[in-house]
């Protein structure tokens, strides 16, 4: 595809992570921790070739996977303060002097070669968890961040388990225990999985409970599903790659939640997921009903069947609201 094609790409240095397999097998899932990985050096993620593929998704009309936006320096900002730029076009090699942030998402469905790094990075969790992983995914993909110096990611969470391999820069990562209901409560994964990127609130005097990563070039840290982080790049322009990817016990724990929202909006106290096996078989299996089988993008994964539940309300509203001016 266009200019990313025709340049001669090395993809001899693959994917590898590399860890301690006890100490993976341990914390995987769980908690964060610090790996080691071979992308670096791939010259698949030099800021030239990243460029090449972010115009390469633009000119296909793929305007939704590259994000181009002004840089926060607060921790506690919010995503919908976040302004986006209009222009892809040199903005990646303008980083080191203009406080943007790029993100391009789904880089693997671009270009078979990167689609090689994200399954062998994949198939690198499997060896060292000593365990098939991928029949339980539902969902991957490899996005690329880059960012001017001292740039904020503010606090937020993902759904996603994810590995964050550090290419060049340097950035500092604050992690905290997604099962910290002080830090995270119900209500707020809940506001999360009703689609509010914002669900979860930063608390200023809690900071003391995360962990810090320095991620320099080779370095990765894990991300498990839901850990509330955020991130301050260093003095330099930072490139990370980040592969995550949704599993079938993670979408069901959303669904869980989506449901338990939709409850308590009805006045009902509903019981957080991993209280009640039969009740959490009930409420993932109303989502999943109505749900997409097959995934093709994360919203589906694990949106498809909210949107779906949601849709008669939403076609009722618009027709009252027509129907009233």
């Amino acid at each position: 595809m266009g200019v990313l094609n025709s340049r001669q790409v090395d993809i001899n240095g693959h994917a590898a992570l590399r860890a301690d397999s006890a100490e993976f097998q341990c914390n995987f899932g769980r908690r964060a921790f610090s790996l080691e990985h071979d992308l670096a050096e791939n010259s698949l993620f030099s800021l030239e070739v990243l460029e090449d593929a972010a115009d390469s998704w633009a000119k296909l009309g793929k305007l939704n996977l590259v994000s181009v936006s002004m840089g926060q320096t607060r921790t506690d900002a919010r995503f919908s303060e976040i302004a986006e730029k209009s222009s892809i076009s040199g903005a990646i090699r303008d980083l080191s002097h203009s406080g943007s942030y790029v993100k391009i998402s789904n880089i693997n469905a671009l270009n078979a070669n990167y689609e090689e790094v994200l399954q062998q990075a994949l198939r690198d969790v499997e060896d060292l968890l000593g365990q098939r992983v991928v029949p339980r995914i539902t969902w991957a993909q490899m996005t690329v961040f880059l960012a001017s110096p001292n740039i904020v990611t503010p606090y937020h969470i993902d759904h996603e388990a994810n590995f964050l391999c550090q290419i060049a820069g340097e950035k500092d990562v604050w992690l905290y225990d997604p099962n910290d209901r002080e830090l995270l409560p119900d209500r707020e994964i809940e506001r999360f999985y009703l689609g509010d990127l914002n669900g979860a609130l930063y608390r200023e005097h809690l900071r003391g409970r995360g962990r810090q990563f320095r991620l320099t070039p080779g370095v990765a840290v894990h991300h498990p599903s839901l850990a509330p982080h955020w991130v301050k790049n260093g003095a330099n322009v930072s490139i990370s790659v980040s592969i995550n990817f949704c599993m079938r016990e993670l979408d069901r724990r959303a669904h869980v939640y989506q449901v338990n929202a939709l409850m308590r909006r009805i006045g009902l106290r509903p019981s957080p997921p991993g209280r009640s096996v039969t009740g959490d078989t009930v409420k993932a299996r109303a989502i999943e009903f109505v749900g997409t089988s097959r995934p093709k993008n994360y919203r589906d994964a694990v949106f498809s069947g909210l949107d779906r539940l949601r849709a008669p309300y939403r076609l009722a509203k618009r027709v009252v609201m027509r129907s009233t001016r």
